[in-house]
């Protein structure tokens, strides 16, 4: 009985060794893979954190500064730079300007800022002012 057990054994073997470098090539494609979007996923998280707090910052201090006439709307002060800083400061992350616009009017318009009175120092000649 144990000899009629060893052709297939040896023959499995044989196929396992062979597979068995893929697979881990295979493994090691899959790890890196994931690995390559938890950081593009926590940077993203980082990114839109320094850019939620560099608004708040601007809305915070809007509410701060005294104001005459209560009637007139305050207005809010935020810039791209704002944003960079921030990124920098608080996660060291280096974020191009062109980034960081992008995100900054993304987050502006995800928390309804786009319609109030909330400025930025970005300007596109094309569209004017945003």
């Amino acid at each position: 009985m144990p000899s009629a057990l060893l052709p297939p054994a040896v023959t499995c073997a044989a196929l396992l060794a062979a597979g068995l470098p893929h697979a881990r090539h295979r493994i090691q494609q899959y790890r890196d893979e994931h690995a390559r979007r938890t950081a593009a996923e926590h940077r993203r998280r980082q990114l839109l954190h320094a850019t939620d707090w560099a608004i708040s910052t601007a809305v915070r201090k809007c509410w701060d500064r005294k104001v005459d006439d209560w009637r007139a709307p305050r207005v809010a002060l935020i810039s791209v730079q704002d944003v960079v800083r921030r990124a920098e400061d608080d996660f060291n992350l280096h974020v191009s300007r062109e980034e960081a616009r992008a995100l900054l009017m993304d987050r502006l318009a995800f928390r309804g800022h786009l319609q109030t009175t909330l400025v930025t120092d970005d300007h596109d000649q094309q569209e004017g002012t945003t």
